[in-house]
């Protein structure tokens, strides 16, 4: 034992034959693992080997009842995407920058997490690929979507840094997210389905960032839970702007392609009509909240059967799915989901007020109060309120001055009534005097 702890002098530098952190590493770095825990098994593993026993570290683990088959099941499938990414990583080379991993694919690009050597920050590094490289159309969407989000500026939107070419590759470089994402916080719920109030919170935030971009004819066309990030500090970040649309579109010739995701895509982008607006991003994140509550996406099937559901098949009630969702969220729910875009929220202020109101009745924790869905409803409480106030003093005036009113009249007939009978004995007075 005391050889295997002198060559055992740090748990966490172990790598494969390739190079890669091993799975012990892995499992300690997603906190299944503690750095002492991993040590000992390790130990326990070398003891196996003098026995001819040859135990692997997972089955050693597993038989310490450390992690679950499944906790083993998703640290291997990250060696093994920390391996793609090794291998992958050798042949993408940008001056400036150091590749470190790969964060996620998409459409256009890969994206990669990496290190700005001049700044020494992390970013995220998104790199058309390969195949889109001699496609004019889709190089122009890739250089376009740097060039529209780098103007942007927003604490709800990922920020564009840098844009550039390495040799045949187009890359931009953006704001690193230390968090998860939507999608993430999905899977992690019970049942797949996050609390209402959380939920709200996330929505209320990507909302702040389309009543910004719109201002500038900007049309994300892709929200989903997989684009919206969630900081470790709660700050949420709506990003992967690949499919946006603004006023380049025409001069770019991307006018009429049917662009977004099928689980998510508004009606009027299903069907490829070009007059798509900032609504068709409420739509879209209206089935991410629906998504987000009932723990699946609107539609089943194909994704043209998805996508002609959308231009036609109402709502499926989210209640069937979670019967306990309220009125006033199913309601929420139709009106962002509306097929007719004239029909959604027009005004922004009043999707946020809406949804402020459910976050805090959902807060207080108590029964959902019926809310006029579409207006103000913070300001139209007050209002309310005010209103009554005021009926309730005009009434108490009101009464003020009925009861001052009938306290002069009874005067004035107790006077009468004196005067009455002082008249009456002059008169009984002056007979009898006679």
């Amino acid at each position: 034992m005391a050889n295997a702890s002198s060559t055992v002098t740090d748990p966490l530098e172990f790598k494969d034959g390739r190079g890669v952190v091993d799975f012990g590493v892995l499992a300690v770095r997603n906190g299944l693992l503690t750095a002492e825990q991993l040590e000992n098994c390790r130990r326990k593993q070398e003891a196996s080997a003098n026995l001819g026993q040859n135990l692997t570290l997972q089955q050693i683990v597993l038989g310490e009842k450390l992690m679950t088959p499944e906790d083993i099941a998703r640290v291997q499938r990250a060696h093994e995407q920390l391996t793609r990414d090794r291998e992958r990583k050798q042949d993408l080379k940008f001056k400036g920058y150091e590749i470190i991993s790969t964060l996620g694919e998409g459409g256009l690009g890969s994206v990669f997490k990496a290190r700005q050597i001049s700044m020494n920050r992390l970013v995220a590094l998104k790199v058309l690929h390969i195949q889109w490289i001699n496609d004019d159309e889709f190089r122009k969407r890739f250089v376009l979507e740097a060039r529209i989000v780098g103007k942007l500026s927003h604490q709800n939107l990922i920020q564009v840094y840098d844009v550039g070419k390495e040799g045949d590759y187009y890359y931009f470089s953006m704001e690193f997210i230390d968090g998860r994402t939507v999608e993430d916080y999905i899977h992690e719920a019970p049942r797949k389905q996050m609390e209402v109030a959380r939920a709200v919170e996330i929505i209320i935030q990507v909302v702040r960032a389309i009543r910004y971009y719109k201002d500038f004819d900007i049309v994300h066309r892709d929200i989903k839970p997989t684009n919206v990030m969630v900081t470790k500090t709660g700050v949420v970040k709506l990003g992967d702007f690949g499919f946006v649309k603004s006023k380049l579109d025409k001069e770019l010739g991307f006018e009429g392609m049917v662009l977004g995701t099928p689980d998510y895509i508004a009606p009027e982008q299903a069907m490829g009509k070009d007059n798509v607006d900032y609504r068709a991003d409420v739509y879209s994140l209206g089935a991410t909240f629906y998504h987000m509550l009932t723990g699946r996406p609107m539609y089943d099937g194909t994704p043209s059967r998805v996508m002609v559901a959308h231009t036609r098949e109402p709502m499926p009630d989210p209640r069937t799915f979670r019967p306990g969702l309220t009125d006033d969220v199913v309601a929420v729910l139709m009106k962002m989901l509306a097929k007719d875009p004239d029909a959604r929220y027009a005004n922004l202020d009043n999707l946020f007020a809406d949804l402020e109101h459910l976050l805090e009745r959902n807060r207080r924790g108590g029964p959902l109060a019926k809310i006029e869905i579409g207006k103000s409803s913070v300001l139209r409480a007050l209002k309310i309120e005010q209103s009554r106030q005021g009926e309730l003093a005009g009434k108490v005036g009101g009464l003020e001055s009925k009861i001052k009113t009938l306290e002069g009249q009874r005067n004035i007939a107790y006077a009468a009534a004196a005067f009455a009978a002082l008249l009456a004995l002059i008169l009984l007075i002056v007979k009898l005097a006679t």
